[in-house]
């Protein structure tokens, strides 16, 4: 699951525990609250049992410093259940995942420079969030620095020899173009959604040893920001899929948050 806004929801909750599904480890994609010490410590209330995938959202970071809350989040994990992942990788039976927040690379519409001018003017990521140990605001630039990162580390990953262990990365930016994003998100700007999503088909397509090693798709991606439900096989053997509740209910509502489809007791088998 992802985008659970907890600073922005009111009356919704995890299954109680003899309600949900028989699963070994739960991933959540992001957006489950700002301050990521904040999102490990109901984590950790919830879920204690069995582990716990964590990768921070662009909601994590706001009123904070980007590199900052990553480190405070992982000193409060240390030792538990909850792994936080960025540029990272956690095992646990044969399954290997590899997390990140992604970013953009603000490419998809083919005008990343006003793609990104549009962003840096109406998205709060480029007001809420601080860089450089909280000395300058975190800009497009600094975002698209990190997308690079994070995809150089994905193709390393994915280029590592394996054996029969399965694969799985989770992003909260979504790796395909596909699917325009929510309302809550773009507007009626579809410039905007260059900063929600980028097109990163061709990690999951198998590619041949060019000196790093053979590429091998991941078996599952899960993603999250869009406030969107999505599921499809992309180039033929990577599952890529999406199960984000976004923001609500509101108080003096019931059961009404943005994505309708978003199922709490989804559980994916790979």
């Amino acid at each position: 699951m992802s985008d659970i806004h907890l600073e922005l929801t009111r009356g919704w909750d995890l299954p109680a525990e003899d309600a949900r599904p028989q699963f070994d480890v739960l991933v959540v994609a992001g957006d489950l609250v700002p301050r990521a010490e904040r999102g490990v410590k109901w984590l950790l209330e919830h879920v204690n049992d069995r582990p716990v995938i964590y990768v921070l959202g662009n909601h994590e970071f706001y009123g904070t410093d980007v590199d900052r809350t990553v480190e405070k989040a992982q000193a409060a994990a240390a030792g538990t259940n909850v792994r936080v992942l960025q540029n990272g990788i956690a095992r646990t039976g044969n399954v290997t995942f590899a997390g990140c927040t992604l970013w953009t690379d603000f490419a998809i519409n083919g005008d990343a420079r006003r793609s990104m001018a549009i962003a840096a003017e109406r998205m709060n990521d480029f007001r809420k969030i601080r860089t450089n140990r909280y000395a300058e605001r975190f800009r497009p630039s600094h975002a698209l620095a990190r997308h690079k990162d994070s995809r150089a580390f994905l193709e390393a990953e994915l280029r590592r020899p394996r054996g029969d262990e399965k694969f799985v990365i989770v992003s909260h930016h979504a790796p395909i173009p596909e699917m325009s994003v929510s309302p809550s998100g773009s507007g009626d700007d579809p410039a905007l959604d260059a900063a929600f999503r980028s097109d990163l088909r061709a990690l999951m397509s198998p590619a041949p040893d060019d000196g790093r090693g053979e590429l091998r798709p991941a078996d599952l991606w899960v993603f999250g920001h869009t406030h969107q439900s999505f599921d499809a096989v992309v180039g033929g053997s990577t599952r890529v899929l999406s199960n984000a509740k976004g923001y609500g209910p509101w108080p003096g509502q019931q059961a009404t948050w943005d994505n309708q489809n978003f199922d709490e007791k989804l559980v994916i088998e790979i």
